[in-house]
């Protein structure tokens, strides 16, 4: 998933963080800059981090990994996250499945 995140400081380019199942959150952030926030008057106004954010949940096939070795090839990573939010948005719906399943109990065929 691809999205733009906000944050109270200035992100790390790669975050990784290990699960103790073998598996990983990977955070993958470009474009990182400072925003400030206009309050209403009377008030005052702050500043936060923007940036554009990959975030998926490596396998623990990926438990060789490190920020270092991630960090080393950010441009395949970030090929890599772009093809997560194409099979995310490739992924049937929910209304979808439940159609095929009630198709297949039912004795229906496809």
């Amino acid at each position: 998933m691809i999205f733009t995140e906000n944050l109270d400081h200035n992100p790390q380019a790669v975050t990784l963080e290990k699960l103790p199942d073998g598996t990983a959150w990977l955070y993958l952030r470009k474009d990182a800059h400072e925003v400030r926030t206009e309050a209403p008057e009377g008030e005052q106004g702050g500043t936060s981090w923007e940036c554009t954010t990959a975030l998926c949940k490596l396998g623990s096939d990926y438990a060789e990994e490190t920020v270092e070795s991630i960090t080393a090839a950010a441009d395949d990573w970030w090929v890599y996250a772009e093809a997560w939010t194409t099979a995310d948005e490739a992924a049937p719906s929910l209304e979808e499945r439940v159609s095929v399943l009630e198709t297949l109990f039912m004795g229906g065929e496809l």
